[in-house]
């Protein structure tokens, strides 16, 4: 009896989502995986190449638009330079827009898009927060 397995033998494992294939290729040889040893090649734990091994896929992120996207006119006509306020801080740009404009986010939620646009972060990253030049020199009397 002649058995002929079409079974691709010449891959490499260079991430977690290799290993189904490896999987196929070591059930079939009946040759059981080491996966101690896969986990120190790719840095991650055992239990992680199980689970990889086992079907799991991780899943996949949206690319959905932001709450804050319909406000990116306002921010940009905030921040430029020919709006009269300025504004030292992300929080206090947020508090504007939430009490002026009804912006209905979390204050974390709204740095990490400010962050996101390099646009908006150049302007919180210039420094343009005036020192003050007024100080009193203590002395004793």
């Amino acid at each position: 009896m002649y058995i002929a397995l079409d079974i691709q033998t010449d891959f490499k494992i260079n991430s977690l989502t290799d290993l189904p294939k490896l999987k196929i290729l070591m059930e079939n040889l009946k040759m059981r995986i080491n996966k101690s040893q896969l986990a120190r090649e790719l840095n991650v734990d055992r239990r992680t190449i199980n689970k990889y091994l086992n079907g799991f896929t991780p899943k996949k992120t949206k690319n959905k638009s932001s709450k804050i996207d319909e406000y990116y006119g306002v921010i940009s006509l905030l921040l430029s330079k020919e709006s009269k306020q300025v504004f030292y801080y992300k929080r206090v740009l947020w508090q504007y827009l939430k009490d002026n404009h009804d912006l209905d986010c979390a204050a974390s939620s709204f740095r990490r898009y400010i962050q996101s646009k390099p646009e908006f972060q150049s302007y919180f990253s210039e420094g343009k927060r005036i020192n003050s030049t007024q100080s009193s020199i203590r002395y004793e009397t």
